[in-house]
């Protein structure tokens, strides 16, 4: 499949969901999906929708992450996708532990920065 039909089922998604709600457009994903998806050309860059990723991520609590990385804040950080990276305003969730196939016993945990909601 084209990338360029991926990206126009999208687009249109988007443009359906603004104009028929107050909600907004937002995209959970890994990189590694993301790019397998939309490749990595114009069609893959997703600048002003909200991402969730989940890579990468950790079954070790004592590995609990600060802001966007793992180790409080010294080990490896959040991968987001689309163009974005984690200090991108539309950077806004992070499941660094229990998804994307993952199990760490306990359930999901996030890492949510509420204050890039607008």
């Amino acid at each position: 499949m084209p990338t360029s039909v991926d990206r126009a089922d999208f687009n249109g998604f988007a443009a359906y969901t603004a104009a028929h709600s107050s909600y907004k457009v937002g995209v959970y994903s890994s990189a590694g999906v993301w790019t397998s998806i939309f490749g990595t050309g114009t069609d893959s860059l997703i600048p002003d929708t909200y991402e969730w990723t989940y890579e990468p991520e950790t079954t070790n609590f004592s590995n609990a992450p600060y802001g966007f990385c793992l180790n409080h804040g010294a080990g490896a950080c959040a991968q987001f996708f689309g163009g974005a990276t984690s200090s991108s305003p539309y950077a806004l969730m992070w499941q660094w532990s229990g998804g994307g196939g993952v199990s760490n016993g306990v359930g999901d945990f996030d890492t949510i920065d509420a204050i890039r909601q607008n």
